[in-house]
């Protein structure tokens, strides 16, 4: 049975530390495929650009990674909560064995989500620490700043995601 990721976030923007922490758990964990899952617009959160935005960089992220793939599950009218999302994933993807993987910190707020006891109950979690190597140097919130400031953002983001932000004049 294929052994499936989905990696929830926003995304704002990916960065290379979602991409070296997804790559060590792909081969640790023996896993076919990551999904990534972007938050809908309407996920509450401060400074989040639109999910087209989010999704195209993704996809320029990753677009020579197979192991890698994007799930768009939230759309821009639609406030979804974790446990709607991990249900439709289990009607999409009834054949393959899910983890869901998710940032230590989010983790951690769990207990207080919707349906948190099921959550807890019915699904199989890899839990990332953030504070892993380099990766903890890195982060969508640093990329954001340094853009605003006009620094560099070349070690944080893959190039051709560095490009798009420029090229769409985001986060200024």
């Amino acid at each position: 049975m294929e052994k499936v990721g989905f990696f929830g976030g926003c995304f704002n923007p990916v960065t290379k530390a979602h991409l070296d922490l997804i790559r060590q758990v792909i081969k640790q964990e023996n896993l076919n495929k990551v999904y990534f899952v972007p938050m809908g617009d309407l996920y509450p959160k401060k400074d989040l650009i639109c999910l087209e935005h989010r999704i195209e960089m993704l996809k320029l992220a990753f677009e020579e990674d197979d192991k890698m793939d994007i799930l768009a599950i939230s759309n821009q009218n639609e406030k979804m909560h974790a446990i709607d999302t991990f249900q439709k994933i289990d009607e999409m993807f009834p054949q393959v064995q899910r983890v869901f993987i998710m940032g230590s910190d989010n983790f951690e707020k769990i207990k207080k989500w919707k349906n948190a006891e099921e959550l807890m109950k019915n699904y199989q979690y890899i839990i990332l620490n953030r504070n892993q190597g380099k990766t903890k140097e890195i982060s969508s919130t640093k990329v954001r700043q340094n853009v605003k400031l006009e620094q560099t953002i070349e070690e944080l983001v893959p190039k051709k995601v560095r490009e798009y932000i420029e090229q769409k004049n985001l986060y200024k």
